[in-house]
């Protein structure tokens, strides 16, 4: 068997207000050709297939126009688990109609473990593979708040509660599975994978990532897809234990590194896995320097036949008034768009300060609420505690399901 491992398309995203529709567009209409070319059995999508819980009408477009190429494609089989980022209830809408296109989706953790196992069958109907389609599990379906409990013990009610749900799926699985092959998926933070700087990745639990130890995985599992992180990466030294990223940067620092896909086959209970780059059809430049800089790296981006978007922090000492329009005028005519330009200098010059002014903007919820409680000279431990309800709501807020009834 065949398999194609992707995630965390965050359809409808957005980098500095543009939208990356087309993108994204051509990233899919590349995927539909390569799992034609690569006569792909199975695609696994491993969360996080929208930006946002609410996503646009032409973000579900792309969705659902995908799921109708890819049907008319070899592939037997699609399965999709919500992401943390996701609407377990909009990816689930259609679940009933869909699975007669044999495409699975598991948009949130479900009544019975059991529900999460699947069993895909070749096109003559005989048994092939299992898998764990387990989704981003909330905060809210794993444990009670209990009055008085500290923040350590909701958080190991946390881990205890995500680590029993996988030994779950995962016993039923083995119970079943004989002789056939079984695999996970997954969406969460599993220890033994780095996060980068830079990469656009929303923390699944506020105020706590929630590793998990790879050893929930059991080692008999073929292979495991997960998602989450944007960086393609093995978990540990487990080779069959992978992140595939993105497929597009989110952040000018994810475009630091290659985007791809992975490609799996299944041969017995023993996985074999290669990398296929996704070709990108924008490419994300940052600079930070003085004119020279700025200079010399825009000419050699004129060169160059890809559509560029910059990020330009111009740290020279010489105060440049006019450094919005230099770039401009450098750029006309080109494919070449600014998106952001940072002028430290002559935004100190402005202020009379030695250090550049902050915006809301620059700082995350934590952030804000912390300096609000030193605003008003809240100490330890009531600090902490308060702390501890405000990251609580905000967890409420980001697992809140707006499409839901």
């Amino acid at each position: 068997m065949r398999l194609l491992h992707t995630s965390d398309w965050h359809l409808g995203c957005s980098l500095f207000g543009r939208k990356r529709y087309e993108e994204q567009l051509t990233f899919l209409e590349w995927l539909i050709e390569l799992v034609r070319d690569e006569r792909i059995d199975i695609l696994l999508v491993s969360g996080d297939v929208f930006d946002s819980s609410s996503p646009s009408n032409r973000a579900q477009e792309l969705y659902y126009n995908f799921l109708h190429l890819v049907n008319l494609t070899d592939c037997r089989h699609v399965v999709i688990i919500g992401g943390n980022h996701d609407s377990p209830t909009l990816l689930n809408a259609p679940g009933e109609l869909l699975k007669y296109l044999n495409i699975h989706v598991v948009g949130c953790m479900t009544d019975s473990a059991e529900d999460e196992v699947l069993l895909l069958k070749d096109d003559a109907g005989k048994a092939q593979l299992f898998v764990c389609a387990v989704p981003f599990l909330r905060e809210r379906d794993l444990r009670f708040v209990e009055s008085g409990e500290s923040i350590a013990n909701k958080e190991e009610k946390l881990i205890a509660g995500i680590k029993k749900h996988y030994q779950d799926v995962f016993t039923h699985s083995f119970s079943l599975a004989q002789k056939l092959p079984v695999i996970a998926m997954g969406h969460l933070f599993a220890k033994g994978a780095s996060l980068s700087d830079g990469e656009a990745v929303r923390d699944l639990y506020i105020g706590n990532l929630a590793q998990v130890a790879d050893s929930v995985f059991p080692k008999e599992l073929s292979y495991i897809a997960l998602g989450h992180l944007h960086r393609q990466q093995s978990v540990g030294k487990r080779a069959n234990c992978r992140y595939s990223g993105s497929p597009i940067p989110l952040s000018f620092k994810e475009a630091e590194s290659d985007k791809q896909v992975l490609i799996v086959d299944i041969k017995g209970a023993k996985a074999t896995i290669k990398a296929v780059k996704v070709p990108q059809t924008v490419k994300l430049v940052q600079i930070d320097g003085d004119w020279d800089e700025i200079n010399r790296v825009l000419e050699s981006l004129l060169t160059e036949s890809l559509p560029c978007w910059l990020d330009i922090n111009y740290t020279g000492f010489d105060l440049r008034s006019d450094l919005k329009q230099d770039v401009l005028d450098l750029i006309e005519d080109s494919d070449i768009e600014l998106l952001r330009l940072r002028n430290e200098r002559i935004t100190q010059k402005a202020l009379s300060r030695q250090k550049l002014e902050e915006t809301l903007d620059d700082l995350d919820p934590q952030e804000v609420f912390k300096r609000c409680l030193e605003r008003h000279k809240i100490e330890a431990p009531l600090a902490k505690e308060l702390c501890a309800c405000y990251n609580e709501v905000l967890q409420s807020l980001a697992d809140r399901d707006a499409n839901a009834e």
